[in-house]
């Protein structure tokens, strides 16, 4: 997974523009703590600021309570003394540039202090980010939210859909991706995208690759070479409204610590992001033999630890054919199988402007997978595949682990499938909701009941 474009948002208390005292912090778990005692919890009189990233929420205490606080259970040490105007919050790395050191972890989200000045002007300097949002929440459990989604009533026809997701043999395919190189900048690349489009055509789609330049890397010391390298595709052609797409997408490129390096081996890439590549072609297997209404492209990209290229270049194309109108949404999957919690928490995030999408695949996850305990943010916009074509206005959303920040081998030749906890249960879960929002946006509306609204 490549975060450079993720999040850096200046966490900024929009109530006033005098900056406040640095104050004692501590981080409280609050998993299906529900809505009414998380809000009990902010409201106490010793708490001067609240933030909430999903199972975690940061609290600045008063100093006088510190103590108090950290007798509490589910409570743990916080990041030190923090004023809310100088936090910055990151998703794990921004690995285009030499990282400032994160003063730790908050639910998934790495934290770092940052002149409040810095943050003002962050928009202006460059800096991709924004500011908290008004309501403190950069991520919510779907268990603590007031109105919580539940589930609907079950379709047969989804539910024959989503049994057929298979996580033995999910884990099986990403297992064998793991065992090519698949660095952009290896030999190797080649054979994994013909590996992947033989599994393509296996299930009867269309196979074809979108081919692009790889070249002018100010990411990579030294600069290599310009590469051709290839997105391979799988297209089920739709039977009602052919022209009308949804992509169904993953990076099938890996790295270890050197981003350019295809000499390096192994670089398994395991969990990033054979993993996610892996879950496209589960969906497509679930979807063989499956007539939909709109036509479905199953694709994996290359290039996207150098920056996304993949996607980007591809969205580019279909932006310059006056094509890009035809898509009418994209799910992205990058990073499935690792669960830092053990609770089975599920990333789902938009942006702000699709923020009903976070609302039905939830009511999907509790129809479908409610194994799952799903968390959703439109605070940030996650450095991924879907970032270009959120860019160009279709809706898309990512929906990933929660555990990318904490997984000790993230980029690294250790990234093997062993190493990866709980994997199939967790992906599984994932692709059992993804493959239900699949058969609502490919046009397979008749099958829900009132769909997942």
């Amino acid at each position: 997974m490549n975060v450079c474009r993720r999040l850096l948002l200046a966490f900024a208390m929009t109530s006033s523009t005098a900056a406040a005292e640095p104050v004692p912090t501590v981080i409280v778990d609050i998993h299906a703590l529900g809505a009414d005692r998380l809000q009990a919890l902010k409201n106490e009189p010793s708490v001067r600021w609240a933030a909430e990233f999903g199972n975690e929420l940061l609290l600045g205490v008063d100093p006088t309570q510190l103590a108090e606080w950290s007798k509490r259970p589910r409570v743990r040490d916080g990041l030190g003394l923090l004023a809310p105007e100088e936090i910055w919050v990151r998703d794990h790395v921004c690995a285009h540039q030499a990282l400032q050191p994160a003063l730790g972890v908050v639910g998934g989200y790495e934290l770092l202090r940052q002149p409040a000045s810095v943050i003002r002007i962050a928009e202006r300097s460059g800096i991709v980010g924004s500011a908290l949002p008004a309501d403190g929440v950069v991520a919510r459990e779907q268990r603590n939210e007031a109105h919580p989604k539940s589930a609907t009533a079950v379709s047969s026809a989804v539910q024959n859909l989503v049994n057929r997701v298979d996580a033995e043999r999910w884990f099986a395919t990403m297992s064998t991706l793991a065992g090519f190189n698949r660095n952009s900048f290896s030999p190797a690349l080649g054979a994994a995208r013909d590996w992947i489009s033989t599994h393509f055509e296996a299930t009867g789609l269309v196979s074809s690759h979108f081919t692009f330049t790889l070249e002018n890397l100010s990411s990579c010391t030294p600069t290599p070479p310009p590469i051709s390298i290839d997105n391979p595709i799988g297209l089920k052609l739709g039977q009602t409204l052919p022209d009308e797409w949804v992509v169904v997408g993953a990076h099938y490129d890996s790295r270890n610590v050197a981003r350019c390096d295809g000499t390096l081996a192994p670089q398994p890439g395991a969990n990033d992001n054979a993993s996610g590549c892996a879950g496209v072609i589960e969906l497509a297997r679930v979807f063989a033999d499956v007539d939909t209404e709109r036509s479905v492209l199953f694709m994996c990209f290359s290039g996207e630890e150098q920056g996304l290229w993949g996607s980007r270049r591809y969205v580019e194309s279909l932006q310059s054919s006056g094509e890009i109108a035809k898509v009418k949404h994209m799910i992205n999957l990058d990073m499935l199988g690792y669960d830092a919690s053990g609770a089975l928490d599920a990333r789902v995030e938009t942006t702000s402007a699709h923020v009903a999408l976070l609302g039905e695949y939830s009511a999907a996850a509790a129809t479908y997978a409610p194994e799952l305990n799903i968390i959703t943010s439109s605070a940030t916009s996650a450095g991924s595949d879907h970032w270009y074509f959120l860019g160009a206005g279709v809706p898309s959303v990512f929906t990933w682990e929660n555990g990318a920040s904490v997984y000790p081998h993230y980029h690294k030749e250790t990234d093997v499938p062993a190493n990866m906890t709980r994997a199939r249960e967790l992906a599984g879960g994932i692709l059992k909701m993804d493959a239900a929002m699949l058969a609502e946006k490919a046009g397979l509306a008749t099958m829900f009941a009132d769909g997942f609204e």
